[in-house]
């Protein structure tokens, strides 16, 4: 009996494939869900107030001289500013006017534009499988996690250099200029956050080229970088203004001085005489400045280096071994954590290195391991600080993942079991996940309370700052200038922050203040600090001061004293 075929038949045999192969292809554009359901899971379960840091206030006051309206102000000259005009504009919206509160809402999201850019990232690397579980692991990396509570922009930096990463390979890939005009507009924006970002990209871009053998100049590639670094400095412009406008001179780098400075007193200890007083960063020059506030370039670097070259060998290669994978240091509340540089992603990523990427292979080599030479540099500065290590880790990650893919996908091929090659395909899924447990896990675990004298001291000392704060805020009322010292006391100030000068007379301290309209000169004293050289000047109340208000602790040896400015007398 022959059966006619009916329509239906066709319908089936033709239609349904093809209505699978686009479902298919649908989920497989639909991937980018299961990393950023991942990143939403993570941040709920923990999400924390962001901890303002020793550094941390420095950026809420940027934030809070754009709210006060007098711009960017000498913060800026030395912490890149985007992450604090974020948090600014964040905080103008309804119910986020609190700095702190903004800055975990920045915070998510610009872990929200992370997670984004590493999945296309490796995806453009390698394919979606790496994409989405390089992402992952990512998300579980402990110090990762950390940094999207605190109110430094290592969060806000890591996500903009892995956008611009992103787009530089879609750049190459698409050899398109509109690809390359907003990579240079994203590694600006990185550049703003963190200075180090330029550098970045010029060595990313120099190792890009060099992959174009010696007829470089000649290529489309060298036309596309161009235009990168010619929308960098667009982008740039504004902030470049404002850093020659205040320094005087073309400066890149805002805190280079400052590095320099600190790099004298804390990493070479100033040629074996330390600056225990800070005088070369707080002091102040003949022109009423502080010293610091004097631009500094490469050459006053390598003549500092080069006098005493054989210590600076020495030291540079201490700090180089303390950036090793397996030997870098975690921070005091992340020691139960695993390391920046876990040597086991390390090895993986070295093997990486010597695998074939498919196409464009050794531009995509060159866009995930160029931005490690800045390894290289940083122990120039100084020791492993995880916190300027911690933005390449995710570079190796990417790259233990694809070559772990990419080995068992070559084992796999070469099977001809099929039971088999599926248990060898699953292999880096399950490998991966289970680090993403084990990271996780480290994260569950709850940091144990230092139980040191020194410790509860500083805890309450903290404390007692932030109530001395409160006071001033309540009696003076929120807005006023105030000439403080480093401390987290600024933030509860709710003003604007002059720095507080070493000067040699209280004549000298006075003028700089009238300089900068301060308003109320903060005191605040403890039993480090009774002995300090400037604390003579105000015992008693100086001619020029009014005494405005005074905190004492409770039961620790501290106490700050307000004084009012009174206006000159000339």
């Amino acid at each position: 009996m022959v059966r006619i075929r009916s329509v239906s038949d066709n319908f089936w045999e033709l239609q349904v494939p093809q209505r699978m192969n686009k479902l298919v292809s649908r989920l497989k554009h639909a991937a980018i869900f299961i990393p950023l359901t991942f990143f939403a899971i993570i941040i709920s379960w923990q999400y924390r107030p962001s901890a303002i840091t020793a550094d941390g206030h420095t950026y809420l006051q940027i934030a809070r001289n754009i709210h006060y309206g007098i711009g960017l102000g000498w913060q800026a000259l030395w912490a890149s500013p985007l992450h604090s005009m974020l948090i600014a504009l964040i905080a103008y919206l309804p119910g986020a006017n609190d700095l702190q509160y903004a800055t975990d809402i920045v915070s998510i999201l610009m872990g929200g534009l992370l997670t984004v850019s590493l999945y296309f990232l490796a995806t453009l690397l390698f394919d979606r499988k790496v994409g989405v579980m390089a992402t992952i692991v990512v998300l579980s990396f402990p110090q990762i996690v950390d940094i999207h509570f605190s109110t430094e922009p290592e969060i806000t930096y890591t996500a903009f250099l892995f956008a611009s990463l992103a787009l530089l390979v879609a750049t190459v890939r698409n050899n398109s200029y509109a690809s390359a005009i907003l990579a240079g507009i994203s590694f600006s924006l990185a550049y703003l956050s963190r200075s180090e970002g330029f550098l970045i990209m010029a060595v990313t871009l120099a190792v890009l080229c060099g992959t174009q053998g010696l007829r470089f100049y000649k290529t489309k590639l060298a036309r596309l970088c161009l235009t990168i670094v010619l929308f960098f400095f667009i982008a740039s412009s504004p902030y470049l203004h404002f850093l020659k406008k205040h320094y005087g001179a073309f400066t890149i780098s805002p805190k280079a001085t400052y590095v320099m400075i600190w790099m004298k007193s804390e990493v070479y200890h100033d040629n074996d005489k330390r600056e225990l007083a800070n005088d070369d960063l707080w002091g102040l020059t003949p022109e009423g400045k502080l010293k610091w506030q004097q631009p500094s370039g490469l050459s006053d670097l390598v003549k500092f280096l080069m006098s005493h070259p054989a210590k600076s060998l020495s030291v540079y290669l201490h700090n180089l071994a303390t950036e090793l994978p397996g030997r870098i240091p975690n921070s005091s509340g992340n020691r139960r954590f695993p390391q920046v540089y876990p040597i086991y992603i390390a090895v993986l990523a070295l093997i990486a290195a010597f695998l074939r990427w498919g196409d464009d292979s050794s531009v995509k080599k060159a866009v995930v391991f160029s931005p490690l030479f800045i390894l290289l540099i940083l122990p120039v500065f100084t020791g492993g600080w995880s916190k300027y290590l911690l933005p390449y880790a995710p570079l190796l990650i990417i790259a233990a993942c694809g070559a772990l893919s990419q080995v068992t996908e070559n084992l796999g091929a070469c099977c001809n079991n099929p039971r088999l090659r599926r248990v060898i395909f699953a292999v880096p899924v399950t490998v991966m996940a289970l680090l993403s447990v084990n990271f996780l896990s480290a994260l569950a675990q709850k940091s144990p309370v230092p139980d040191t004298d020194e410790y509860r001291y500083r805890l309450k000392l903290a404390g007692y700052m932030r109530d001395a704060a409160l006071m001033a805020r309540g009696k003076f009322g929120p807005g006023h200038n105030y000439m403080v010292n480093w401390n987290k006391m600024i933030y509860y100030l709710d003003g604007l922050w002059t720095p507080f000068p070493i000067a040699d007379t209280l004549t000298d301290l006075l003028d700089f203040a009238r300089r900068n309209n301060v308003d109320y000169i903060v005191r605040d004293l403890d039993d480090n600090e009774i002995d300090m050289p400037d604390s003579d000047l105000f015992r008693n109340t100086p001619p020029g001061l009014k005494l405005a208000g005074i905190y004492r602790s409770k039961d620790l040896n501290y106490a700050v004293s307000f004084y009012e400015v009174l206006e000159s007398s000339k």
